[in-house]
């Protein structure tokens, strides 16, 4: 019984027993007013726990539809509360029903929501009880359920340093896109998610500290030192110089990885004339040497013997090969799977296109290989457990973006050339490293590996087929034709491998 009202019944009594001369007419004015508040009691509070189960299930409905949403923005998923709890609570019985506290922690996942309203009494009130207050509180947790193992096969060529349709290049959208990824799912909740990133280009990094592995070969680091012998002096007669002017303006092009860049190519017109005679002589130079080093830098081959070049999980007698430079022309190392979030979110906000003169073009087929070694509990990496072939415990996955068609081609030593200069062959060429391509992507379905693939603004027709095929279904594939949509292709993604739950 409600403090107020069982004070309100007391009093009543008191003051009956102070009047000595209280007739029987009075006794049962008494109890009828008794049995009416009893019955108001009964009604009220019937009405008080029907508002406040339908404020709560108003309020879970509100806390989930928060959580629900790929944004992380909190104005964004409040207002998602605010709009559900509204649309739910127009037929409480109650005055002044409002989410009083609105809470999310990014860290964990989890929409916080407290209400509370209040109710106008009907028969109460004659004991003096006006109103009675309710609340409510619900908590809405999203989170990934069983066991996943990702492997993010992210495109770092040159083409992304184009814009992405708005201020921000597609490498700096594609950094947000799959921090955010990796936020969603790597919750303090989440011990059984592991996440691995796969940089791609020409070329893979495997990370100068696999040299000593086994299933790589790598030849020796060296410094040849060349002597220069020293020169002399020379002067010779001088008698007449090259006069040039600029010719008509003329404008040249450049393609690296589907990027135009355009430069002023102005040819020079020149012409020899006489002059007065004179001596012109060179300073010489004093005998050196020079020095050159050639290391490596963590960059590898495609494999070039065995049956099945291009496939993961090869016999461990087929080893890679490294390959060393004078200059690095990979960029950046593999991140094999973890769950450490700063590990992870460290790797995507280092990702580069180039590295000084080199600026990238695109072999897909080697980023798909090292996502399938990423993902198998064989070497190269076996961070992975083993594959269960309903593709549950673990649950693997493999996510490959990129914003354009291959551009390079296998050479029969492993390493990538460009594409050649007749289109036809061209043609047949990209074909080629397209249906290689679709070959590990056949193998990853066939290991249960489920695929998605991102084209993000690929105007090839071609390419856009390529990942559509290579993907598990066709709900798996997302045709991101600018920032905006990268962004939600990598939400949808976190939403497909996540569920929601009530936590409180």
């Amino acid at each position: 019984m409600h403090p107020s009202f069982r004070n309100a019944v007391l009093g009543v009594v008191r003051r009956f027993r102070r009047d000595e001369a209280g007739a029987t007419v009075t006794m049962f004015a008494f109890a009828g007013v008794a049995l009416i508040c009893m019955a108001g009691a009964v009604i009220d509070y019937g009405r008080l726990t029907k508002a406040h189960t339908n404020l709560q299930a108003a309020t879970d409905s509100a806390a989930l539809a928060a959580a629900r949403l790929p944004s992380k923005d909190a104005a964004t998923m409040r207002a998602a509360a605010d709009k559900f709890f509204v649309a739910n609570t127009v037929s409480i019985d109650g005055q002044n029903i409002q989410i009083t506290k609105f809470d999310f922690q990014e860290s964990s996942g989890t929409v916080t929501i407290e209400s509370s309203g209040v109710l106008d009494t009907s028969l109460m009130s004659i004991a003096g009880i006006k109103t009675m207050a309710f609340s409510s509180r619900s908590a809405a947790l999203k989170e990934v359920t069983g066991t996943v193992e990702m492997a993010l096969v992210l495109d770092n060529t040159w083409s992304m340093s184009e814009s992405a349709g708005g201020s921000d290049s597609k490498i700096t959208v594609l950094k947000s896109a799959a921090k955010s990824l990796v936020n969603t799912l790597l919750t303090d909740n989440a011990a059984s998610v592991k996440i691995g990133i796969v940089p791609f280009a020409d070329y893979i990094n495997v990370g100068t500290g696999n040299r000593s592995a086994s299933w790589i070969s790598v030849p020796a680091d060296k410094t040849d030192v060349k002597p220069i012998p020293a020169v002399d002096p020379v002067c010779t007669t001088v008698s007449t110089k090259n006069v040039c002017t600029k010719g008509a303006p003329k404008t040249c092009t450049s393609v690296t990885d589907g990027v135009v860049t355009s430069y002023d190519c102005t040819p020079n017109v020149c012409t020899t004339v006489p002059i007065t005679p004179y001596q012109s002589c060179t300073k010489g130079s004093p005998a050196t040497t020079q020095t050159t080093i050639t290391k490596w830098y963590g960059c590898i081959y495609s494999r070039n013997t065995g049956a099945n070049l291009l496939l993961p999980d090869a016999s461990a007698s087929t080893k890679y090969q490294g390959f060393i430079g004078t200059s690095q022309s990979c960029l950046n190392p593999i991140v094999p799977l973890t769950n450490n979030k700063m590990t992870l979110t460290s790797a995507i906000d280092g990702l580069v296109i180039n590295i000084g003169n080199y600026k990238p073009s695109t072999y897909i087929p080697d980023g798909m290989v090292w996502g399938v070694n990423l993902l198998s509990p064989a070497a190269p990496f076996t961070e992975g457990a083993a594959y269960d072939t309903a593709n549950k415990v673990p649950r693997k996955v493999l996510v490959l973006m990129t914003d354009g068609a291959n551009t390079r081609i296998l050479n029969s030593n492993g390493s990538h050339g460009n594409l050649n200069s007749n289109a036809t062959t061209a043609a047949n060429q990209v074909t080629k490293v397209n249906n290689d391509t679709l070959s590990i992507c056949t193998e990853a379905k066939v290991k249960k590996i489920e695929v998605f693939t991102i084209a993000f603004a690929v105007t090839d027709l071609a390419a856009k087929t390529m990942l559509q095929s290579c993907a598990t279904s066709t709900n798996h594939y997302y045709d991101a034709t600018n920032a905006a949509a990268l962004t939600t292709a990598f939400q949808s993604i976190g939403q497909s491998l996540t569920s929601l739950r009530l936590s409180q």
